[in-house]
């Protein structure tokens, strides 16, 4: 899809981080953007900001968890704009915790969010664009989808679902007219869910490990819809053989993971979760 020129695109997770700079490139490239999260307040700031540009925007409340509220927001797009050219399922969430200390909502809700929204939310589009044969399924991912993180390996088997679903799609819808890219970044600056653990906690990606700004992960989405490329990767060059490696020689990737510093980041920050619960926990049990 060259041309983005007064396309309609859906973008979730719209309200904060990634998904702000993903619905403001998207505009400057020409699309008109609907935006989604279960923010309000921020959406219609956003929306206002957005049609600052020239691009008409519509602001929905959205629990993309939620199948009624998936169904409301693509029903709104439809109204508003009579079509949806681009979906891109950016909500998402992730905890970084010792695996036996999440419970089975927690699992739940991040499966939900990650990857089944975003499989719901595709097939609630795609007939209209099989029938006008054109669209593009834009999925965030990350690079822990190729190099699953310890102490975040829910959130990792998520979003390495979210690159297989991608594949396949593109594989199963492309020659009729709809196509799909997975976006893989790694550690991204200044928005998203490493810059809020870093504002939390102090806690910062080694130099191996690297961070990339949004700015370039928002410009690789237009790219990737332009140029229909089936996957594109933000991270540090440093950690781009890791990919490759984790995949081509896992024993031998084993032994190098740690030299970049990220399992001992995690394991502090699942560590410091794990004490936080237990001082509510303490705190619960005197008030008693």
């Amino acid at each position: 899809m060259k041309n983005l020129q007064d396309r309609v695109a859906v973008v979730t997770g719209a309200s904060r981080g990634l998904g702000t700079y993903i619905a403001k490139e998207l505009a400057g490239a020409g699309c008109h953007v609907v935006l989604a999260a279960r923010t309000a307040p921020a959406l219609e700031s956003l929306a206002e900001e957005i049609r600052g540009m020239g691009r008409r925007a519509l602001a929905v409340a959205c629990d993309v968890a939620d199948a009624d509220s998936r169904r409301s927001l693509v029903s709104a797009a439809q109204a508003e704009f009579g079509r949806i050219d681009i979906l891109v399922n950016n909500a998402g969430i992730e905890v970084t915790a010792h695996f036996e200390d999440q419970d089975d909502e927690e699992l739940d809700r991040i499966i939900r969010v990650n990857l089944i929204a975003a499989m719901q939310l595709t097939r609630l589009v795609l007939p209209g664009m099989l029938e006008r044969k054109r669209g593009h399924i834009v999925n965030i991912a990350s690079l822990a989808g190729k190099v699953p993180v310890p102490y975040s390996s829910p959130y990792s088997a998520s979003k390495a679902g979210l690159i297989a679903f991608t594949e396949g799609i593109r594989m199963e819808f492309r020659k009729r007219g709809v196509s799909a890219s997975a976006i893989c970044p790694g550690f991204v600056a200044e928005a998203g869910m490493y810059a809020d653990w870093e504002r939390q906690t102090g806690a910062k990606a080694t130099f191996l490990a690297g961070t990339v700004k949004p700015e370039r992960v928002a410009r690789d989405v237009v790219k990737a819809i332009r140029k229909d490329r089936p996957e594109m990767l933000q991270f540090w060059v440093p950690a781009r053989p890791t990919a490759a490696l984790a995949e081509l020689m896992p024993g031998t990737f084993e032994k190098i993971y740690p030299v970049f510093g990220v399992q001992k980041t995690f394991g502090k920050l699942a560590d410091a979760r794990r004490e936080e619960q237990r001082a509510a926990e303490r705190e619960a049990a005197a008030s008693r």
